[in-house]
């Protein structure tokens, strides 16, 4: 497995990065901190970087709570930016529930996660080949 921070790939012409990273807690800090970086290297502008910190904060998240690790013990995080648009991807050794949006109580501590990411993309959807995959897209342009 690959340490925290390490990128498996950085193509420089797809502008794209896939990190493995621990299967814990940490993991979403370090998620978004690598992720920060990338925007900051492509000038994306701090509001792209908030809003793609948020959605994949929530995706992280998502996997360590729902899911187990992935086949290299860890948690996949990838991103690319393709013209306008920035994908985000996380991606677990698959859980119990499928991903879905729910609207929880409003007094409920939890349960906003994918709302947050809906409402912040222009698309998000999974796929449950293997693991779950979770992407999710932002407008860049």
């Amino acid at each position: 497995m690959m340490e925290a921070g390490d990128a498996r790939g950085a193509d420089q012409a797809a502008r794209a990065e896939v990190h493995e990273l621990p299967f814990n807690r940490t993991t979403n800090a370090a998620a978004r901190a690598l992720l920060a970086a990338f925007v900051e290297r492509e000038r994306l502008g701090a509001h792209i970087r908030q809003d793609a910190a948020l959605v994949l904060g929530e995706l992280v998240a998502n996997g360590i709570d729902h899911g187990r690790p992935d086949p290299q013990h860890g948690l996949e995080v990838s991103w690319q930016l393709e013209g306008d648009a920035l994908r985000l991807s996380v991606f677990d050794g698959g859980g119990t529930t499928v991903p879905h949006v729910v609207a929880p109580d409003p007094y409920a501590p939890r349960g906003r996660g994918l709302a947050i990411v809906q409402a912040l993309t222009t698309a998000w959807w999974f796929d449950g080949t293997g693991g779950t995959r979770v992407t999710a897209v932002l407008a860049v342009g």
